[in-house]
């Protein structure tokens, strides 16, 4: 962490002495519009050093990474009752290290459309699409070319006057690898659909209950018919969101999966399920200034392992921000994981309970050289530890530094 404080410090310092930055203080933040349409270009430059871009647990090969993002988001709304919203974003990596098989360029792309209507109704439909090598989730380490695509779609009633409040949404979401191991593995597609009903014991506090019936397809069949992955869960839960308490705002909800697979799972036992869930997001604003996140969450993930083909999430994530004098903005975050396997599995020479401790922590600081000009520098630490060490362990270290345009 030395080297990013010393880092920091410098930055700190030339940009308390303005140093060549002056010549962009005589430009104004752009406004792009056209009739109703507001245009939203971003882009940003960041350089980052990562000790380990593999993530491996022995030899690990770092290497220096040069990422442009660009990006472009669109709005339109019209008569008060209709809002659309589109977007797209290329993000380029150059790696210094193997740079053949590193680089990659990451797209997401989004179309929202908001209906406001009478009597507290809303509906909602969106798309939203990922192209992309990073990893899926905490369990891979490995960043496979994927894509995934998910529609939604929802419509509520809360009414600015009264007590009750409620909804129905529906979602279908498509995950699909490009590379053979992972596409027999993890291609698959997932639907969502369900409903909330709840009661207002404030006018911005909502208590409600809810229900979600989950369908989980792999499109590509296993070996064995043993081996079938496909699953439905029935989801129910119990939640308060809105203003919870004196300057906090968000979402706290425990519930309980009921998931059932179609077949017993080679070498494992557990063919139906039942898990506590907990989805938690709190903001907690003791000043105009200040910002304290926290997040909670408990829920099944799909797994790659023959006899386990779920693993139970849990995860701890806390932000703090704060916005210090004179254009800066500075940050800590904390994050803790684990990930627990319910059957025992065999890796290689190896076979026992899997377990994953994942940590993370981080520090950043930015400054506004304009309203639409910022520049930064981050660091982060992560390391996870497993029962199953010699295949899953890693640590690694990532040093960046940023420069971004947003009009």
């Amino acid at each position: 962490m030395r080297p990013t404080i010393a880092a920091a410090a410098l930055l700190l310092a030339s940009s308390a002495n303005a140093v060549n930055l002056d010549w962009l203080t005589q430009y104004k933040q752009p406004n792009i519009h056209y009739g109703q349409l507001a245009l939203h270009p971003y882009y940003q430059l960041t350089e980052e050093y990562d000790s380990n871009i593999y993530l491996t647990p022995a030899s690990p090969r770092s290497s220096w990474i040069t990422k442009n993002e660009l990006a472009l988001e669109a709005d339109l709304p019209w008569r008060r009752l209709h809002d659309l919203k589109a977007g797209y974003a290329a993000e380029v990596h150059n790696y210094t290290t193997d740079a053949r098989a590193n680089d990659t360029v990451n797209q997401t792309a989004h179309l929202d459309y908001v209906f406001t209507g009478a009597y507290g109704l809303t509906f909602r439909a969106g798309d939203r699409y990922l192209n992309t090598r990073d990893q899926a989730s905490s369990q891979l380490v490995e960043r496979d070319q994927r894509w995934e695509n998910t529609a939604s779609t929802s419509l509520d009633y809360d009414p600015e006057r009264g007590y009750l409040a409620g909804g129905v949404d529906a979602s279908h979401s498509t995950h699909k690898y490009l590379g053979a191991p992972r596409a027999r593995q993890l291609n698959r597609y997932a639907q969502r659909f369900g409903f909330n009903v709840g009661y207002k014991v404030q006018p911005k506090t909502k208590l409600y209950v809810s229900y979600h019936r989950g369908i989980t397809h792999y499109t590509v069949q296993r070996v064995l018919p043993d081996q079938d992955k496909n699953s439905k869960t029935h989801n129910f839960g119990v939640g308060l969101s809105g203003v919870v308490a004196p300057k906090v705002t968000g979402q706290v909800e425990a519930g309980m999966a009921y998931r059932e697979y179609d077949e017993t799972p080679v070498g494992g036992v557990t063919r139906v399920t039942r898990n506590v869930t907990v989805a938690t997001d709190l903001t907690y604003r003791p000043t105009t200034r200040t910002d304290v996140i926290l997040s909670l969450s408990r829920v099944l993930q799909e797994s790659i392992s023959d006899s386990n083909r779920f693993y139970i999430s849990h995860s701890a994530v806390l932000d703090v921000k704060h916005r210090l004098p004179r254009k800066f903005s500075a940050g800590v975050n904390a994050a803790f994981g684990l990930d627990k396997y319910p059957d025992t599995q065999a890796t290689g020479t190896t076979r026992g309970d899997r377990r994953d401790d994942i940590y993370q922590g981080g520090v950043w600081v930015t400054y506004d050289i304009q309203a639409w000009l910022t520049t930064g520098l981050a660091y982060v630490y992560r390391e996870r530890n497993s029962t199953l060490a010699g295949n899953f362990n890693y640590e690694d270290q990532r040093t960046s530094w940023n420069l971004a345009l947003k009009f």
